[in-house]
């Protein structure tokens, strides 16, 4: 993972946001295969492009707004010989059971801990500095 040069980075690689969008077009394209073999409907090929706006002055703390996406938006190209029909019923079943959209449709607990360990001590105490518990979303 990198972020832009201008966030720090040297621009290398995808961050941390792009990876989402990947993970979700990943995912839609293994459950749309998935499916349709189960289906029985032939996909010659597919292509996802997702894409999220997010306001840099979020994550840059210079405004009170959301750090991360507020919205994320995708376009599924099929090329396939199967009716409209076929790829509609493909599509809501890719809609109700890719786990990756289903994890950005609902709100989901996180929690975590943030530990200080000294230097050259790695199994010496551990001092929790922080919590986070958005559990009651």
């Amino acid at each position: 993972m990198d972020e832009p040069r201008e966030l720090g980075g040297n621009d290398t690689a995808p961050n941390p946001v792009e990876l989402l969008l990947a993970a979700m077009g990943g995912c839609q394209e293994i459950v749309y295969r998935a499916f349709a073999a189960v289906l029985g409907i032939e996909i010659s090929s597919i292509e996802i492009h997702a894409k999220g706006n997010l306001d840099l002055h979020g994550f840059l703390g210079l405004a009170e707004v959301p750090a991360g996406f507020n919205n994320i938006s995708f376009t599924t190209r099929i090329v396939s010989s199967a009716s409209p029909e076929s790829i509609s019923q493909l599509a809501a079943l890719v809609e109700k059971h890719c786990p990756v959209q289903d994890t950005f449709s609902r709100p989901i607990p996180v929690s975590g801990k943030v530990e200080l360990m000294q230097p050259g001590d790695p199994a010496g105490p551990v001092e929790i500095v922080s919590t986070v518990d958005q559990s009651k979303v």
